[in-house]
């Protein structure tokens, strides 16, 4: 059984949808949700958290729905991992991750920070006086606090420089936790996630096993994303169609940035299962298959 799960769940702000009917389990082995800024990532993890109630469709916390769960519990097993900006600058490390726990178990600090590869001597210091790689490692630490089952972290990464990013990938791939990470970048959800779910203009339109969809997209989305990925020594990332377009409003969302769109693309594609393996919402998708696997 999934710990979380959302069932045709539409979101929105005010009257505005901005997440239209997804339908994705948060299961063991770490699960992705990708997309670019704007795509409904953010939304959907509000959701998860209870932030935010569904237009329509339900969250499952178990097999209880989410409106109606026990949320003392629900807050124990399932915790945020914001970046490491959230930390407030007035408080010093230890009494951020001290916040967390009872006061009878405010003990566990030095425990925690070493947990997370922090000296304990650095509980004293305020968040102005951390790199940017402790300060995230604060934030992981105050989220273990209550020994949560699931982590949801939102970009944990994107501010750090790129050893740092490795060495907190690290320490989040060793953690007993299970995982929902919420980012842009397929060579981090690729660290840390078996499946993923990419999103675009707030649909699904991609689901599957990651290394299926970093090593053989069938989404002309997920295949301009996974291209997007620098790679040392080699060329800059081409964009692939018209990145600059904004989602269409009838037929295929992506149809106006898709390199590959025809006139069926006018009509909008349902989620469909491809292969056994994923999902993907493509007119086109066997075709996207047939090209050559690696950079196009």
């Amino acid at each position: 059984m999934s710990l979380l799960r959302a069932e045709r769940v539409t979101l929105g702000y005010g009257r505005t949808p901005v997440v239209h009917d997804v339908t994705l389990d948060i299961v063991e082995g770490g699960v992705g949700l990708i997309g670019e800024s704007g795509s409904g990532k953010t939304t959907l993890a509000r959701a998860f958290l209870g932030l935010l109630t569904p237009m329509s469709g339900n969250i499952w916390y178990g097999n209880q729905n989410l409106k109606k769960a026990d949320m003392r519990r629900f807050r124990g097993d399932v915790q945020p991992v914001f970046q490491a900006e959230a930390l407030d600058p007035r408080m010093r490390a230890g009494a951020s991750v001290a916040e967390a726990l009872p006061r009878h178990a405010r003990h566990r600090v030095p425990e925690l920070l070493e947990q997370v590869g922090l000296d304990p001597a650095l509980a004293d210091r305020r968040p102005h006086q951390l790199s940017g790689g402790q300060r995230q490692r604060v934030v992981i630490a105050r989220a273990l606090a209550v020994n949560p089952r699931l982590l949801i972290l939102d970009e944990p990464t994107s501010a750090l420089d790129v050893t740092v990013q490795a060495k907190i990938l690290d320490l989040l791939a060793g953690l007993p936790a299970g995982r929902l990470l919420i980012t842009h970048n397929l060579a981090v959800v690729g660290r840390l996630c078996r499946t993923s779910h990419v999103l675009f203009a707030g649909r699904v339109v991609e689901s599957g096993p990651t290394a299926d969809l970093l090593d053989r997209p069938a989404h002309p989305y997920t295949l301009a994303l996974r291209d997007a990925v620098p790679r040392l020594g080699g060329e800059p990332p081409a964009a692939r169609g018209r990145a600059e377009a904004r989602p269409a409003r009838t037929g295929c969302p992506f149809r106006l940035r898709c390199p590959m769109a025809v006139a069926e693309c006018e009509s909008a594609p349902a989620l469909r299962d491809l292969d056994g393996r994923r999902r993907v919402a493509c007119h086109r998708a066997e075709e996207v298959l047939r090209e050559p696997s690696g950079r196009r």
